[in-house]
């Protein structure tokens, strides 16, 4: 959901989104390569990413990923279910029997 996210507004190579992820959360979330690049490469195949290569200096080229209309739709399914869990586990947080913590 994190990468498709950072997605949304332009496309960005692997190093980039790993560095916005460790920016954005504040130093609390990082994602290693390791990680990163397996669900990069699941969401190209299935068509809600797409990839190029862009020259970076003289010898050097970088894989950029670009998010498809079919990215943005599976983001917006995404972000309603972790709203849905979020709110579920505020309910159970604000719950109320008469047994307080």
């Amino acid at each position: 959901m994190l990468l498709l996210y950072l997605l949304r507004d332009e496309d960005l190579y692997g190093y980039q989104i790993s560095q916005e992820i460790k920016k954005r959360s504040q130093g609390l979330m990082s994602i290693t390569e390791g990680a990163m690049y397996p669900t990069l490469y699941r969401l190209t195949e299935q068509g809600y990413i797409s990839d190029y290569t862009k020259q970076a200096g003289k010898r050097m080229t970088r894989v950029y990923y670009h998010m498809e209309d079919a990215g943005r739709e599976y983001l917006s399914e995404l972000l309603d279910g972790y709203l849905d869990v979020v709110k579920g586990i505020q309910f159970i947080l604000d719950y109320s029997d008469g047994n307080n913590l």
